[in-house]
């Protein structure tokens, strides 16, 4: 029965929440999210000290976003992605990344087998975000380095939660070109999504092994003021950074 919900769930999450519509609606953010973002992971990626001809893990790529990126650097990438809508989209943006449709929790590479592994809003859509950083730490090889995005809630007051989901439901309609019928989803997906802070995810790394941790807050915060009007978030950004031991 475990195995049954678990594969339920991550069928909502591929087929519902990220299916061909909200995939489409996704891009169309993309092309207007902050710059200041796209500079972060630009200069994060050459801080990495990576070799050019290094193998790079995009893990949940969705529409491509960081492995455009990282093609643009000249890596040699590897999109993994549970939605096939959202790799369809990967395809024609990121078509000379290798794409896979694949789990994070159970990442179909070898042991030690890629140089360095970026992630960006991924570990709050899974059921055992742990088990993807094992996975993560699997993979990398030694002395290889990982960053991973994600979030997690602010202290908001409710008025100004509940004036920031009405911008937002009308900014769905307006940039995404949909009714935001997606939240209806996360109602199924809520009860089973753990939603790890930094703090949750760098102590499982430090279990795992990993010593080197440094967390960068926040990356978004020099996005202009009409931006952060148009576009509101209960969250905050985050990103972990690590090296795997050599």
């Amino acid at each position: 029965m475990k195995n049954e919900k678990e594969s339920n769930v991550k069928k909502i999450m591929a087929e519902e929440r990220w299916n061909k519509r909200n995939a489409r609606a996704y891009e169309r953010y993309i092309k207007i999210a902050p710059k200041k973002e796209e500079e972060f992971w630009e200069n994060a990626i050459v801080n990495s000290s990576t070799n050019k001809n290094a193998f790079v893990l995009d893990l949940g790529t969705g529409t491509g976003f960081l492995a455009r990126i990282l093609l643009k650097q000249g890596f040699k990438v590897i999109g993994l992605d549970l939605s096939k809508d959202m790799l369809d989209v990967a395809r024609r943006k990121a078509s000379n990344a290798f794409l896979v449709r694949g789990d994070a929790e159970n990442i179909p590479l070898k042991d030690s087998s890629v140089d360095l592994i970026v992630s960006r809003w991924v570990l709050w859509t899974l059921l055992h975000p742990w088990k993807a950083l094992e996975e993560v730490v699997r993979v990398l090889k030694p002395n290889g380095c990982a960053m991973l995005c994600d979030g997690e809630s602010k202290n908001i007051s409710k008025p100004a939660v509940i004036l920031g989901r009405i911008r937002s439901f009308f900014m769905d309609i307006l940039i995404g070109w949909r009714l935001p019928t997606w939240r209806r989803v996360y109602k199924k997906l809520n009860p089973h999504l753990q939603r790890w802070n930094h703090e949750q995810i760098s102590e499982k790394l430090r279990e795992l092994g990993v010593e080197d941790i440094k967390v960068v807050h926040n990356i978004n915060k020099r996005s202009s003021l009409l931006h952060k009007l148009l576009f509101y978030s209960e969250w905050e950004q985050f990103v972990v950074i690590f090296s795997k031991r050599g």
